[in-house]
């Protein structure tokens, strides 16, 4: 994906470009997972190649369309990195890296080694990927299906389940029927733990009351982020009219987004429409999805990012009043002309 595009940045700013696992950019330009040690070498002038540890070679040889070479001792990478770029002609004096991908210990093992003056592309990269590409929309689409298929299951088995964990193990049962892995670990949150945004999921007993349900599948190597909230029992008036509440919002936010818009007014416009419970509203609106859950555009009161044709990204306004319940909406949505969403699961109060 992209990786043209990536060779004539760095052909403006570098002699060469390295990119290390577990930076996603090396998956993402290699168009397939790239899984244990990867380094996704971009010169300016020459083809772009992956190294992998013998391990992963016979993998990789398979998955990418680039050329791939295996080393054997990860100790000795860095002097194998220098004998290879000497022995092919590849000037290193300048070195393009991305620096929110990399950690210390390797950043500074690389200037010893190169002793090159290293160019930070993380900015760049960013750019690069927050529009997406006709392929990349298709996987998206098609891992917010299966997320549609598997949510679609496993409300018609949620009588069964006794624990949060058995709704987390149901999600991803069913996420691998249909050839599909999770895109990160699904929160469920029932009852009081529903207040806390990113409730770690436990072996615990559903409580009666909010039930969020928060989860996701990669397919392809990308990702879906699908949030709906049930209710466990009977749900009083004021409940229905918070549900309701948040509801309107996220549909309200959906509406009104538009290329050119920035982000944080959006989140704003969310906000203002929860009204005296917008103090509950402790996240942002919603993120960049694709390679990772996480992506750029963030739509969020802080973000001077704005919304471009062609970026996909999640909508997910919610309320969480501390030890007492919580409340969160979340669909995945394209913008085109006018902003489609791609998960299609009901978002009517559903009880149990």
């Amino acid at each position: 994906m992209k990786l043209k595009e990536f060779q004539t940045i760095v052909s403006e700013k570098a002699d060469v470009a390295i990119l290390l696992n577990p930076d996603s950019n090396v998956s993402y330009f290699c168009e397939n997972e790239i899984y244990g040690f990867g380094c996704l070498i971009v010169p300016a002038k020459k083809n772009p190649f992956l190294i992998t540890s013998l391990l992963d070679y016979e993998q990789a040889k398979e998955k990418v369309r680039l050329e791939v070479i295996s080393f054997r001792e990860k100790k000795r990478f860095l002097n194998f990195l220098t004998d290879l770029f000497r022995n092919r002609g590849i000037k290193y004096e300048r070195v393009a890296v991305n620096k929110k991908a990399l950690s210390c210990a390797m950043f500074e093992n690389l200037k010893k080694a190169l002793k090159a003056r290293f160019v930070d592309v993380s900015d760049e990269l960013k750019r690069l990927r927050e529009v997406k590409t006709k392929k990349e929309i298709e996987f998206i689409e098609k891992a917010c299906r299966i997320s549609d298929k598997v949510l679609s299951k496993v409300f018609d088995l949620f009588h069964k389940f006794r624990t949060e964990s058995d709704v987390e193990a149901e999600l991803f049962y069913h996420a691998k029927k249909y050839f599909a892995d999770r895109s990160f670990k699904a929160i469920i949150a029932s009852g009081r733990n529903a207040s806390m945004p990113h409730h770690i999921t436990r072996n615990k007993r559903l409580q009666k009351g909010f039930c969020i349900i928060d989860f996701g599948v990669r397919y392809k190597g990308y990702c879906s982020d699908m949030t709906r909230t049930v209710f466990i029992g009977k749900p009083k008036k004021k409940e229905r009219e918070l549900y309701e509440l948040v509801l309107k919002a996220q549909t309200n936010a959906i509406k009104n987004v538009r290329a050119g818009m920035k982000c944080k007014e959006l989140h704003h416009l969310a906000a203002e429409m929860l009204g005296r419970y917008g103090k509950y509203f402790i996240h942002g609106l919603g993120h960049g999805i694709g390679v990772d859950i996480h992506e750029s555009p963030s739509i969020s009161p802080f973000s001077d990012d704005c919304f471009k044709k062609g970026m996909v990204f999640t909508i997910e306004p919610g309320i969480y009043v501390p030890h007492k319940y919580g409340i969160r909406i979340e669909d995945v949505v394209l913008l085109e002309k006018r902003p489609r969403v791609l998960t299609s699961s009901k978002k009517e109060l559903v009880c149990f």
